[in-house]
């Protein structure tokens, strides 16, 4: 099961409930025999972790020894103060933006989940597009969430190292001119391997990919996701992507890998914030808006299109390797006030979801506002005020 395999596996599920899950056909399994049987059993098991997970939204489990204790894990959430590092997982509240109370039916349903094993079957990385739906007023709310995760394979099970979710929206700097959104402390497991991820970054970050293509994988397994709702690529239009109209300079992050010993592993992390500076737009100036972002890099070897693959892993003779980014996701937080009003509009009463105010609308029939009523030993759990750190 550890041997390099010559492709990475994919499964793509579309459109897939909470719970009611339509059968679905993987995609073609380059991999055969005995290989092929445990590839699928294993994507298999991640996809309904997965989607068990939407439907439990609980804290995640971080007890793994696949990565660095002092890196750790992350859950990134939609608006500012949304930012959980490394041993705050354990207290994680819920992950969905805006506060209601559990009266009120909800419903995530998963439209595009793809899932990536890495070539050692070491670690996985997964995307999917998510439609969070409320049920006020006797009608449907739905909201388009973007998310984006990584798994490490920790003995017989599934870890998750961290989730990155967003609200896809148009990058914009605040009129204030401060940078919005919670910091991330930095933190890495050598200098060495800042260095080199830094490296091959950086054309993403300064919008080079078209003079420096080798750094960023270009197969079914690759995807950028930028802030927009129209900012996403996957396969070889990662060429051609630009995830922020701009260049990007990295803040702190925290950087690590997938693996007992950072040595060997084929896997690495960058959890972080960028600076992006925007330019002028019709109606909205240029300044500079802080973004969140998370990569995710596989250690391959280096060969010519006209070498045979000669199945030695990374993790066993790392000469000739080098990493190349798989998976990226740039975003900018945005607050309740501003979510809940771009969704509910004039139907919306509440003035103070910042503060905690719960979700309140009025219904277009005259009726009384709706409004989640909260009790102490019935409320949902709060998720964390925008923090010192957060403009």
């Amino acid at each position: 099961m550890r041997r390099a395999l010559a492709a990475v596996a994919v499964l793509a599920v579309a459109a897939c409930p909470r719970r009611d899950r339509a059968t679905t056909t993987p995609l073609a399994d380059p991999v055969s025999g005995s290989d092929g049987n445990v590839v699928a059993g294993m994507l298999a098991e991640l996809q309904d972790d997965v989607l068990s997970a939407y439907d439990r939204d609980e804290p995640p489990d971080v007890e793994t020894g696949m990565v660095p204790p002092q890196i750790g894990g992350a859950r990134i959430g939609v608006g500012p103060g949304d930012v959980l590092i490394a041993g705050e997982l354990e207290r994680a509240p819920s992950r969905w933006p805006l506060r209601v109370d559990r009266e009120t039916p909800t419903l995530v349903r998963s439209k595009r989940l793809e899932l990536h094993l890495a070539q050692d079957l070491s670690a996985a990385w997964v995307s999917d597009e998510l439609s969070w739906r409320l049920e006020l007023c006797g009608r449907t709310a739905t909201i388009p969430l973007r998310v984006t995760m990584l798994y490490a394979r920790d003995g017989d099970r599934w870890v998750q190292v961290f989730e990155h979710l967003s609200f896809g929206h148009a990058p914009a700097p605040r009129r204030d001119g401060q940078l919005y959104g919670a910091t991330i402390p930095a933190a890495v497991v050598t200098g060495d391997l800042r260095d080199e991820l830094s490296r091959v970054a950086a054309p993403l970050l300064f919008d080079q990919l078209s003079r420096d293509p080798s750094v960023i994988a270009t197969g079914p397994e690759a995807m950028l996701l930028g802030p927009d709702i129209t900012s996403e690529w996957h396969g070889a239009d990662v060429l051609r992507a630009q995830l922020v109209p701009g260049r990007m300079t990295a803040e702190d992050r925290r950087i690590g890998t997938v693996g007992r010993s950072p040595g060997t592993s084929t896997i690495a992390y960058w959890i972080g914030n960028v600076v992006a500076d925007l330019p002028a737009r019709p109606g909205v100036a240029a300044g500079k808006s802080r973004q969140r972002a998370t990569f995710v890099f596989e250690k391959r070897r280096v060969q010519n299109a006209k070498d045979k693959p000669d199945g030695r892993s990374c993790a066993a003779e790392p000469k000739g390797c080098r990493w190349v980014m798989v998976q990226a996701h740039v975003s900018q937080p945005i607050g309740d006030q501003d979510l809940a009003t771009r969704i509910f509009g004039t139907a919306l009463t509440s003035t103070a979801l910042e503060s905690g105010e719960p979700l309140k609308i009025t219904c277009d029939d005259g009726s009384p506002p709706v409004q989640s009523k909260v009790t102490a030993p019935e409320a949902a759990p709060r998720r964390p005020a925008v923090g010192a750190g957060t403009p």
